[in-house]
């Protein structure tokens, strides 16, 4: 299998300082690193301070003690948002659209001239068709993510209509690699005797987005303000695999067990176990949400950020695995 030749890699000069919300995350992080290698000041804010990396704590709805990192700053990356169906509304909210409109308004007083949104590809609801692309409408879905999502969007946008900071929202995939959410959790729970649930048989599609493709996509965005301002890009690897390929996997390399059920079935029964785990005080993704989004038929389009950005997603999916599979032997996580 053909290794990925680094020097492709897009590498243009970020002249630039950049200021990251969700800065600790494993976005956050893998986006730093490159955009410092490329020249960039980067700084951030996340729940707790991590001064070696320009990191101060503080709450993205409440940005009064950390505002002031933002002087000087030419462009704000906004990750920060909590993940997942599994939170309450008003929570997700608080934090996905508040939160969003809070830090957007300390970047507009504090006269930061860009503004760059994390949204994700759940804006397009469940049900969208097969090659999405930025010109199909958002839609609701009755699930927080979703939801909330869209929402943001429009706060950024509005701001962006009224002239009152350049904005680009970024619709990644579900982003993935060694260490990633979309690694870690399914083989803690495939490792669980009720194991991982995956509806109807794995036929749904799961958008992978590896985690160097995509900090290459944001590389892009940030070098070409001309081309990204008041845009949106889908950034995926521009592949559907299906759920049982991806899961599936990982169930091979960890020993895990994968559980379907028909989503009519799966998507109730996870909000109930789900739920009940939650009340006893433990995180759970678990959730009706969690099942309809590994049930979507649809593929996303990446044409306009090739157009555009010249994005060229260059870790392939079996690659990406590959190196997956090394950090699972690495954590001794492999099955024995």
């Amino acid at each position: 299998m053909a290794t990925v030749d680094e020097s492709a890699r897009p590498a243009p000069r970020l002249d630039l300082h950049v200021f990251i919300t969700g800065a600790n995350g494993f976005i956050g992080r893998a986006m730093a690193a490159r955009f410092r290698e490329l020249g960039a000041t980067v700084t951030g804010v996340d729940l707790v301070a991590d001064p070696d990396r320009g990191v101060v704590a503080g709450d993205t709805t409440d940005p009064e003690s950390w505002a002031g990192a933002l002087d000087g700053v030419d462009v704000v990356v906004h990750t920060a948002a909590l993940l997942g169906p599994a939170y309450s509304l008003e929570r997700a909210w608080h934090v996905n659209v508040f939160g969003t409109h809070q830090v957007l308004r300390a970047a507009v007083d504090a006269g930061v001239p860009r503004f760059v949104h994390f949204s994700s590809i759940m804006a397009y609801g469940f049900g969208f068709p097969d090659g999405v692309d930025e010109t199909y409408p958002v839609h609701v879905d009755n699930d927080v993510y979703t939801d909330t999502k869209v929402n943001s969007e429009a706060v950024v946008l509005t701001a962006h209509a009224a002239g009152e900071i350049d904005v680009t929202v970024v619709r990644p995939g579900d982003v993935w690699g060694p260490g990633s959410v979309w690694v870690r959790v399914p083989m803690q729970e495939m490792a669980k005797p009720t194991g991982f649930p995956i509806p109807d048989g794995g036929r749904g599609v799961f958008s992978p987005v590896y985690i160097d493709n995509f900090v290459d996509g944001m590389v892009q965005v940030l070098a070409k303000p001309d081309d990204s301002r008041g845009q949106v890009f889908n950034i995926t690897d521009g592949v559907g695999v299906p759920c049982s390929d991806y899961f599936g996997r990982l169930a091979e390399m960890g020993g895990g067990r994968l559980v379907t059920l028909p989503v009519r079935i799966a998507a109730p029964l996870a909000d109930l176990v789900g739920g009940v785990i939650r009340l006893l005080g433990t995180h759970s993704d678990l959730a009706a949400g969690t099942m309809y989004m590994l049930n979507r038929r649809g593929t996303v389009s990446i044409a306009k950020a090739q157009k555009v950005l010249d994005y060229q997603p260059l870790v392939s999916f079996d690659e990406g695995m590959a190196r997956v599979e090394e950090w699972v032997a690495t954590e001794g996580l492999a099955r024995s």
